[in-house]
């Protein structure tokens, strides 16, 4: 078979007569599409070397005339963030996650399907034996188990990679111990993340909540409201039925103190100890929020969260104890009082429960959960800063602490 030829022009065909392609305009910087393209590129080069010197190290930002250090996050999985932007921007698990209005509560406190009026989560670790050991046998005892349910909330060890032999043994021996512990006692849990203080904890608390008493209708020990508390905060008990009993767990509620957080972060409770009702904790426990917006300074993650509510159909309603919730050595301890936190050493837990009592002795009051004050008792006077209190934030500020922007006197 013959190969077919390129079709030719004829001989006498006039070439004059086709049309030639117009000349290609000079390619110019000035030209404004060019001009716009050079711009794009340049920004992109500058922003991947900006990136490329900034992923490992720390930036300086600058807020009200002092200098604030903002971290870069890495994470394998996510792009390097900026911490202090991460608490002022949406989050779209959040946002995009069933809401808490649609979540609801029907929680009964007795029957079939019973659950407590209040999960107390107190964060804990692997060598705090001691410590657990002495709220068993001191603080404990008084929160009625139809009412509270209370335990100890810890994260795994952190790997042995790069340890000493001997650390290792002592890590292992540490490891068998608390398994020996949570099978004598069965008031732990172990969450599923390293032991941290600010790495997560706090979510995966919630998380661990949400899916361990998820499902539609009544669930058998789904509580109200989920407390977490510092392991050196003790809580008073018949102030906290009180405080809760006449609450409809299906709406939203914000518990906890803001006397003495810092002013840098937006409102938020201190972590000693705050608590929120049960949609709300569905709803943070079961949003799979990236790394940066569940670490740093996780008491104000919390209050961030809350702020990302829809206000008409998602209101919160906070109640804050203010200066009857707080550092022992800072407050006016009175009936009033709700909770005492900075008990550091263990013969202070001992000294401070005995001091509670003592007060609700003198004042005729029963050490009862029916016997709890009113709420809005203690928040009235929780307002009133205690002089201890007052010099305490003298203090803070002469050494240059921010301490703005908390709880307003009376």
């Amino acid at each position: 078979m013959s190969r077919r030829s390129p079709r030719a022009v004829p001989r006498n065909f006039p070439l004059s007569s086709i049309p030639l392609p117009a000349a290609s305009p000079a390619r110019s910087f000035r030209t404004p599409r060019l001009k716009t393209l050079a711009g794009i590129s340049l920004i992109a080069i500058i922003t991947l070397l900006l990136y490329a010197f900034y992923g490992h190290h720390v930036l300086l930002a600058a807020k009200n005339g002092a200098a604030e250090v903002t971290e870069i996050l890495r994470d394998d999985n996510e792009p390097a963030v900026d911490v202090q932007r991460s608490f002022e921007e949406p989050d779209f698990a959040l946002l995009s996650s069933r809401q808490p209005h649609e979540i609801g509560c029907d929680v009964p406190l007795d029957g079939e399907k019973a659950g407590p009026l209040i999960f107390l989560g107190i964060f804990s670790s692997a060598p705090s034996r001691k410590r657990r050991d002495l709220y068993r046998h001191v603080v404990l005892p008084d929160f009625p188990s139809d009412l509270f349910t209370v335990k100890f909330i810890l994260g795994q060890q952190a790997p042995t990679t790069g340890l000493k032999p001997e650390e290792r043994i002592a890590k292992a021996s540490l490891a068998k111990d608390v398994e020996k512990e949570m099978a004598e006692f069965g008031d732990m849990v172990m969450l599923d993340i390293v032991d941290n203080i600010d790495d997560g904890k706090t979510h995966e608390y919630f998380k661990w909540v949400a899916h361990k008493f998820a499902g539609e209708g009544q669930v058998r020990g789904r509580p109200r409201f989920v407390m977490k508390a510092d392991d050196d905060t003790y809580l008073v008990m018949p102030n906290i039925v009180s405080n809760f009993m006449d609450l409809d767990c299906s709406r939203n509620y914000y518990w906890g103190t803001s006397a003495g957080r810092s002013g840098y972060f937006d409102d938020y409770f201190r972590g000693l100890a705050y608590a929120i009702s049960w949609p709300l904790v569905s709803w943070i426990g079961n949003a799979d929020m990236p790394h940066a917006h569940v670490t740093k300074i996780e008491d104000a993650r919390t209050g961030q969260w809350l702020r990302m509510l829809d206000k008409t159909t998602d209101p919160v309603t906070r109640f804050d104890l203010a200066w009857n919730m707080g550092d022992w050595n800072q407050l006016s301890v009175t009936v009033d009082t709700v909770a005492l936190h900075w008990l550091k050493a263990d013969e202070w837990v001992e000294e401070q429960v005995e001091r509670i009592h003592n007060v609700w002795k003198l004042a005729g009051r029963p050490f009862e959960a029916n016997n709890g004050v009113a709420r809005h008792i203690s928040i009235a006077s929780g307002k009133r800063k205690p002089e201890a209190a007052a010099a305490e934030e003298q203090r803070q500020k002469e050494m240059g602490w921010d301490v703005k922007d908390n709880v307003v006197d009376m």
